[in-house]
């Protein structure tokens, strides 16, 4: 399964940007996202009160979890 994660900060900013950019590198690599992932939510926020910690739970071997920037992912 091909996992996409957005994350913003505040409900001020837009997702819109990652998306794109995302979407650009699934279709020059040929993949096609199975599941978005989007929170609005600190980086600082503990990673267990995080959508984040889910989504990582349910990865197995061979998934992908693709991010727009390392940064997305915060203090993991």
């Amino acid at each position: 399964m091909i996992y996409a994660y957005i994350r913003v900060s505040t409900d001020k900013q837009s997702v819109e940007n990652q998306r794109f950019e995302i979407l650009k590198y699934a279709d020059a690599k040929k993949v096609t996202i199975d599941k978005w992932v989007e929170e609005t939510v600190s980086s600082r926020k503990k990673l267990s009160d995080r959508i984040l910690a889910t989504t990582l739970n349910q990865l197995t071997e061979n998934d992908i979890l693709i991010v727009s920037e390392l940064s997305r992912l915060g203090e993991i």
